[in-house]
């Protein structure tokens, strides 16, 4: 017989965020654009006392997980000269042979 637990489960999908001090606003907006190039979403908190970023992932926790995996396969692949394509398919990804 199944019994059903009566603790709750956390939703682990609520996005974690972190804040940066940055010295000045122009430093801000150079780092907003760095970061957005790294998958990382940041907005510019600007205050008389000081200015800070407020960053979290851009993508969902699953399109972290499936741009990791590629990375990682497509290193795999190059360290030891396979010559094989990683692409997104499936809703993952597809490791093939090179198209003629």
């Amino acid at each position: 017989m199944h019994r059903k637990s009566r603790f709750a489960v956390l939703d682990p999908a609520v996005a974690e965020t972190i804040e940066i001090d940055v010295p000045r606003r122009g430093i801000g907006s150079e780092l907003t654009e760095a970061l957005a190039s790294c998958g990382l979403s940041a907005e510019i908190v600007d205050t008389d006392e000081r200015c800070a970023l407020h960053v979290q992932f851009a993508t969902d926790e699953r399109e972290r997980l499936i741009d990791d995996a590629i990375r990682a396969i497509e290193a795999y692949c190059s360290e030891r000269m396979l010559p094989f394509v990683v692409q997104r398919g499936n809703g993952g990804a597809v490791v093939r042979p090179p198209a003629d």
